[in-house]
């Protein structure tokens, strides 16, 4: 399922957006999506699965996760009787202007929106500040609310207890991804996974020599062409592993892989389990998160 854009209204002429919302079933109101915004999402209560790009994890009370622009997300119940209460905030990465971004004294926070760019879960005692300070900043206004916006930043980009929730993938450059040549690349790679995928019928797409297309694709994603492709074709069997019921021997079929060998070679490869360990466990997480 293609994820769907998402229209943020932020409040007023203030820079970010909180909401402390509580609800039952998340999947009622809470779809597979993505948005231009950064998004910080605190769990007061509640416990379920998260999907952050092809990261798929349970999550519980205290979860504290920060995603950069445009990377697919979404939370949902494992139990539609679950209770859930949230805090986000939602903010542009520029939105402290580029001069501010630009001085020594921001180096950190541009280091922590690139880390972001894979999904970042926030950790210890950091998370619980977090948390707090995001509850209290939904009901603050004027400066005393903007300095909140500011401390929270300013906790997570010295924190060293935190890990990175998605592949590599999601670290190129988003904007190479929603523009221009690499937009055309990847649509054609989304909708040709089944079939054999050439790098020269790519390069005459994009109106580049093979060679030059080579040296575009490594500037811009850091890998080969082949190496992107196999990431891009493990993501899709990743999703179908946890999405649904069909075998296995269907799913590496669908995503590109003509024998069975050979598509558990690439799988072990990036997700360090076979196939079949990758739904078993995340079948066991979606099922029995205790």
């Amino acid at each position: 399922m293609n994820p769907l854009f998402e229209t943020v209204q932020l409040e007023g002429n203030s820079c970010f957006k909180t909401q402390h919302f509580e609800c039952g079933y998340l999947q009622d109101d809470h779809s597979w999506h993505y948005h231009p915004e950064c998004e910080l999402t605190f769990i007061v209560k509640g416990k379920g699965t998260r999907f952050i790009g092809d990261s798929v994890e349970h999550f519980d009370e205290g979860d504290l996760v920060l995603i950069a622009p445009n990377i697919p997300h979404c939370w949902a119940n494992n139990n539609k009787d679950e209770h859930n209460e949230i805090v986000t905030m939602q903010f542009l990465p520029t939105c402290l202007g580029d001069d501010f971004l630009n001085s020594p004294d921001a180096h950190v926070l541009v280091e922590m929106f690139s880390r972001a760019k894979r999904g970042m879960q926030i950790k210890g005692n950091v998370a619980a500040q977090v948390g707090q300070l995001l509850i209290s900043l939904h009901e603050k206004n004027g400066l005393s609310r903007l300095s909140g916006f500011i401390e929270i930043l300013d906790l997570i980009s010295q924190s060293n207890d935190n890990s990175l929730l998605s592949s590599e993938l999601y670290a190129i450059d988003n904007s190479e991804f929603h523009s221009g040549r690499m937009r055309k690349v990847m649509e054609y790679i989304q909708a040709h996974l089944i079939d054999e995928i050439r790098q020269t019928d790519i390069a005459e797409l994009v109106h580049m020599t093979p060679q030059g297309f080579s040296r575009f694709f490594r500037a811009t994603t850091g890998r080969t062409f082949v190496s992107f492709v196999n990431i891009v074709r493990i993501m899709e069997a990743c999703r179908l592993l946890v999405s649904s019921e069909e075998d296995i021997t269907t799913i590496a079929f669908e995503c590109g892989y003509g024998n069975l060998s050979n598509f558990n070679r690439r799988f072990m490869e990036q997700k360090n389990c076979t196939p079949t360990e990758y739904r078993n466990n995340h079948s066991l997480i979606a099922t029995n998160p205790e």
